[in-house]
């Protein structure tokens, strides 16, 4: 390939179920958690978490130390064996409730779905906590990329990338070119976005164009879906025994919109470890399909995302041959990187 070199970075949003837990925290979160961990020492690659810092303050309001104290632990092991922490919103935690030691989820998804004052004090606080809960570990520890909860950046982001920007994010990684979901509660759409592997995000909003300094977009690797494949549908029931259930998504209901609906056949797909219907030969596709698209340009930074809460047996044996056969394949010419090495 004619590229000079690849930056991977390989992401986990690490969140709970958002609609409802299955069986513990422990089971629904840690415990993965914890897998991934271990394989990343094996393989000895260095992993980025963003972490859903919102549901730690909610879970610390209700003085729940058995979701705190094993989620601070976690963080600092993260921090501790090397791997980035960043920040990731999920909102909807500010206006979540808590009865009978169960959490019944807000539906205000997104942070568009706030007023436009309270959007910025929204990603203050988060950032503040979040670096008070690195900094018990390592002082002076600072965040510095982004991931919108459910990728959901589009509504009001000419307010939120500013408001990003002044608390100090200067990388994001919620887009996926090509991508586009609409569900009752949200709605996400990069099917216009810079012909660039790597871009400065417009501060108007527009993802259709590119800023000139300001939040580099590191997006998730895409590939347009091929009219062949066979459909999700059916895909997911033969393939069913590879998935890990531990809860409840927040959203269960597809737009009712017909074009809405058609699009979100259509959209691109995710290079991802979380879709149990992926084999290694698909991803492998994907990646392929990104570096032939931008073979022309010297450095390229993609991200593979993943949620551990959604990561089974079959997830962690795929990652694993991901990572192996990337090595094999490209040798010296990949590097599997985080944000802070990464340079603008």
């Amino acid at each position: 390939m004619p590229f000079h070199r690849l930056n991977l970075l390989l992401t986990f949003d690490y969140e709970l179920p958002l609609g409802g837990v299955k069986n513990s925290y422990d089971d629904a979160l840690f415990a993965p958690t914890e897998q991934l961990l271990d394989l990343a020492q094996q393989l000895q690659i260095p992993l980025v978490f963003f972490v859903d810092i919102l549901s730690y303050v909610k879970f610390a309001e209700w003085q729940e130390a058995s979701f705190c104290k094993p989620f601070k632990n976690q963080v600092h092991k993260m921090l501790q064996q090397g791997h980035e922490v960043q920040l990731h919103i999920h909102p909807h935690w500010l206006d979540t409730t808590f009865e009978n030691r169960t959490f019944i989820p807000s539906f205000k998804y997104s942070l568009g779905d706030f007023e436009d004052v309270e959007i910025e004090p929204i990603i203050a606080q988060s950032i503040q906590q979040l670096h008070a809960l690195c900094q018990e570990l390592k002082p002076g520890y600072q965040c510095n990329a982004f991931r919108a909860g459910g990728c959901s950046l589009h509504r009001k982001a000419h307010i939120i990338l500013p408001a990003l920007y002044k608390n100090g994010i200067r990388y994001d990684s919620s887009v996926c070119k090509g991508y586009f979901s609409a569900s009752s509660i949200f709605k996400v759409d990069f099917r216009k976005t810079p012909k660039k592997a790597n871009w400065f995000l417009s501060e108007d909003g527009d993802f259709s164009k590119e800023g000139e300094t300001g939040i580099l977009e590191i997006p998730v690797a895409g590939k347009p879906k091929s009219l062949f494949e066979m459909p999700t549908t059916f895909k997911l029931k033969k393939y069913a025994e590879r998935a890990a259930n531990r809860g409840d998504m927040l959203y269960v209901n597809f737009s009712k919109n017909i074009i809405n609906r058609l699009n979100n056949l259509l959209s691109a797909r995710m290079l991802t470890v979380d879709n149990y219907t992926y084999n290694l030969d698909y991803l492998m596709q994907i990646l392929d399909y990104n570096l032939k698209t931008f073979a022309a340009e010297k450095e390229i930074s993609l991200a593979l995302i993943a949620h551990p809460k959604s990561m089974g047996d079959y997830a962690f044996a795929l990652l694993k041959d991901f990572v192996i056969t990337m090595r094999e394949k490209y040798d010296d010419t990949i590097c599997f990187n985080n944000f802070n090495g990464i340079q603008q």
